[in-house]
């Protein structure tokens, strides 16, 4: 078993290769113009580390989510994304408005139509630098783990657009090999999802939500052999299954 901060410089090497394609795919959101009906789609971005990116070693090419998430939702919907290999959510924080990498920035540079709904999948890295390195009888606080993510929604839901409200969806930080082994590390998934959700249900007007990652990690074909990331088979189910609660967030967006 690859430990998790091994497995998070493994991801690394496919940086150059990430940021690469990112500049192009934010900029194609900027131009997605109208459907045939002159109705401006619904745009959907989703921000993370290495599993919204599609890493999936030993493999070099890229598989994100929001390839099969798009493909499910239809024509009217456009979905990009960034992911940011072996970042953890604090660093995403304290990148939000850097104009190559930062969430808010990116947010807050599409318009007509706006961004009507965000999608963050981000805290497995921190869970791995967290527990990796924790003495015995030493507990991660989970306040603490949890507030970089809690502010990358609130950087989102603040941002105003006229009258035109963005939507946030948490999706819950997923099962790895290094959580079956390492009891904190488990713990401290479960409880920073639960601290997710109940900033989510708690959020005025609805417009932040909360899923649980739709599947458990297994030694199967939806997951690398590290242990840590998706395959590409499992990036592809990870779309799929998200379709149908994003569905249902943006038919509630103006």
């Amino acid at each position: 078993m690859v430990r998790p901060i091994f497995s998070l410089l493994l991801s690394l090497r496919h940086k150059d290769l990430y940021h690469q394609r990112t500049h192009s795919i934010l900029k194609s959101m900027s131009n997605d113009g109208t459907s045939e009906g002159g109705v401006k789609p619904k745009r959907i971005f989703c921000y993370g580390d290495s599993l919204t990116a599609g890493t999936a070693p030993p493999l070099y090419d890229l598989f994100p989510y929001g390839q099969s998430l798009e493909s499910e939702l239809g024509d009217d919907v456009v979905v990009r994304w960034k992911g940011l290999p072996g970042w953890t959510a604090g660093s995403m924080v304290e990148y939000l408005d850097d104009n190559n990498v930062g969430l808010r920035a990116a947010v807050n540079g599409i318009d007509n139509p706006p961004i009507a709904l965000v999608i963050i999948l981000a805290g497995t890295n921190d869970i791995g630098f967290l527990t990796s390195s924790m003495t015995t009888g030493s507990a991660p606080d989970v306040t603490e783990a949890v507030k970089p993510i809690v502010t990358m929604h609130k950087a989102c839901l603040d941002i105003t657009k006229g009258e035109h409200k963005i939507r946030t969806l948490a999706v819950g930080i997923p099962g790895s090999a290094w959580q079956q082994l390492n009891a904190s590390a488990s713990k401290l998934a479960a409880d920073m999802n639960s601290s997710i959700q109940e900033f989510a249900q708690s959020y005025p007007d609805g417009l932040a939500s909360y899923t649980d990652f739709p599947f458990p990690y297994e030694k199967n074909d939806l997951w690398c052999s590290d242990g840590l990331h998706l395959s590409p088979k499992g990036y592809t189910r990870l779309g799929r299954d998200l379709a149908p609660i994003v569905e249902k967030i943006i038919e509630k967006c103006s």
